[in-house]
């Protein structure tokens, strides 16, 4: 089964800490009007000149917080801070201000070379989120993002108690996957499909819970659910190569060769080299319909893109063997041994060759 990646695709990654509190609904006009636009649209380094525009011309607190977002964006954490300061200063009761400056904090920390050296970041987050529940404390995105920060202190109880919380106060769909995925991390399977199934019917059009929904249910083994969420995630998001990634996935579970193949394929022409589990899903579907060249071609490219992972190394020289290159199989699977001693499979082989 190729289910080694589903625990990583499954995990909490960056961007889920990265819950955005609504924008103010006051917004001069203008540049501030433009800097938000662009910044929505997914472009920051666009956004930037418009933003330090409105904040020359007008610097309220509501123009402070849209260049702080836009320089989190783009690493610029300083000057990030300062602003956020600034527009709290002004305006002490701005909680969305607060809330942003907690998440500067989380992404810098996710950032940072050196996670253990920086988790004091993280502290400084819980600091300024209890002074924004001082504020406001029924503002939801204040527990939401809370709870993101105990989950990378690794004090999960209390990261499902806030996000609980934050979903009592308003129910978002990213907010119900987040407490899903923390779910996942305790071994909870049962809640977390709940949560997927509901963040899922509440935000049908959002491919990318479908994706982390579909993989779940794969993991489960419900493969025809599973299925069914994949096949839409690929008609929302037709550019997105992780959903055909996973799709390639649940169809070789199947054993439907024509469309796992196809999926991968997709996939690979999508993103050549962030996914190299797609090579791999393709090589294994070209194992199955014994074409062993085309095979060991994609598990080459797999190779290639991460040099130090067992099991691509394995597949490599599974298909070596199979073309009867004894030399090339010796290698590979010596090459797996050294990277997983306990390689049982790799070691069948190599009794195999001798």
């Amino acid at each position: 089964m190729r289910f080694w990646f589903l625990m990583t695709a499954l995990a909490l990654g960056g961007a889920l800490a990265q819950q955005a509190p609504s924008q103010p609904t006051s917004r001069p006009q203008n540049q501030a009007s433009l800097c938000a636009l662009l910044y929505d649209a997914g472009r920051p380094e666009a956004a930037l000149g418009a933003c330090e525009k409105a904040v020359k011309d007008a610097p309220t607190p509501e123009n402070l917080y849209l260049l702080a977002r836009v320089q989190s964006e783009l690493g610029r954490f300083t000057a990030a801070t300062e602003n956020l300061r600034r527009a709290i200063t002004m305006n002490s009761s701005f909680t969305q201000a607060y809330v942003a400056l907690a998440q500067v904090y989380v992404r810098q920390y996710l950032l940072s070379e050196n996670r253990e050296a920086s988790k004091g970041l993280l502290d400084q987050a819980l600091v300024v989120l209890r002074e924004a529940e001082r504020v406001n404390p029924k503002y939801a995105p204040i527990y939401a993002t809370r709870g993101t920060v105990f989950v990378y202190q690794n004090r999960l109880d209390q990261a499902v108690e806030s996000l609980q919380r934050s979903l009592s106060l308003k129910d978002e769909p990213v907010v119900r996957a987040l407490l899903a995925d923390v779910y996942i991390r305790q071994g909870k399977w049962e809640e977390a499909l709940k949560n997927y199934d509901e963040a899922v019917k509440a935000a049908p059009k959002n491919a990318a819970l479908r994706i982390k929904y579909g993989s779940l249910l794969l993991l489960r083994g419900n493969l025809d659910l599973a299925i069914e969420h994949l096949d839409q995630a690929v008609v929302l998001s037709p550019g997105n190569a992780e959903a055909w990634l996973r799709r390639g996935d649940a169809y070789y579970e199947k054993k439907d060769w024509q469309q796992a193949g196809v999926s991968y394929q997709q996939a690979v022409a999508l993103s050549p080299v962030r996914y190299p589990d797609a090579y791999v899903g393709l090589g294994q579907v070209y194992m199955e319909l014994k074409d062993y060249q085309k095979a060991r071609f994609n598990f080459t490219k797999a190779v290639a893109l991460e040099q130090n992972n067992p099991v691509y190394r394995y597949w490599l020289c599974r298909a070596n063997e199979l073309l009867g290159d004894k030399e090339g199989a010796r290698v590979q699977c010596e090459q797996a041994l050294k990277l997983r001693p306990d390689y049982k499979e790799a070691q069948e082989v190599l009794s195999r060759l001798k």
